[in-house]
């Protein structure tokens, strides 16, 4: 875990704010200030252990009407729902998560190594351990992998689908954020098909 250090002044203040936020520590008034933070920017954590594949899940059962977006709109504050990549269809995920499944399936469909794999990519990537400067390693690629908003990691998720002829699909919804494009709709975006 990092260590971060910071003024004895900054320390009192988290104790102060732990109390307004009911929180039993700094750690945790810290963690609490940031999933604030994250969820007001219309951010995410990457998380790719809650990838779920479901045998036969289907998307269809989402209600509500959906828009289908032939380019890209204004994907700031837009959490996607479900996604699906060659056919596989995951639930519970993210943008990053999304790009990471499409670098997976270049990566088995030409063989490539990592070293490969980093040049082909146009977000910012290492072949080798590297878990500084917002990058994340992928021991499964072999890679170290930059974080992307939204937007850009739907740019190189459709870059690699078209090129690669990889199949993705991706529903999302938009919060209820005036400063979201469509607040509280689902859209659906395609690539590789």
């Amino acid at each position: 875990m990092p260590v971060v250090r910071i003024s004895d002044a900054t320390f009192v203040d988290l104790k102060s704010i732990a109390t307004w936020l009911d929180v039993e520590t700094p750690a945790l008034t810290i963690e609490q200030l940031v999933r604030d933070k994250m969820a007001q920017l219309g951010l995410e954590r990457d998380d790719p252990h809650e990838i779920i594949m479901p045998s036969g899940a289907s998307c269809a059962s989402l209600d509500e009407s959906i828009i289908e977006f032939k380019t890209a709109p204004g994907l700031t504050f837009a959490r996607v729902r479900a996604a699906s990549v060659d056919g596989c269809w995951l639930e519970k995920t993210n943008w990053s998560v999304v790009l990471l499944q499409v670098i997976s399936a270049v990566m088995k469909k030409h063989k490539m190594d990592a070293n490969s794999l980093a040049r082909e990519l146009q977000v910012p990537s290492k072949p080798y351990e590297f878990n500084e400067e917002g990058y994340k390693y992928y021991s499964h690629l072999g890679l170290s992998i930059q974080g992307q908003s939204a937007p850009d990691a739907w740019r190189e998720i459709e870059r690699l689908a078209q090129k690669h002829r990889v199949a993705v699909e991706v529903r999302f919804q938009w919060s209820e954020n005036d400063k979201a494009q469509y607040p509280g709709k689902v859209g659906m975006l395609r690539a590789g098909i």
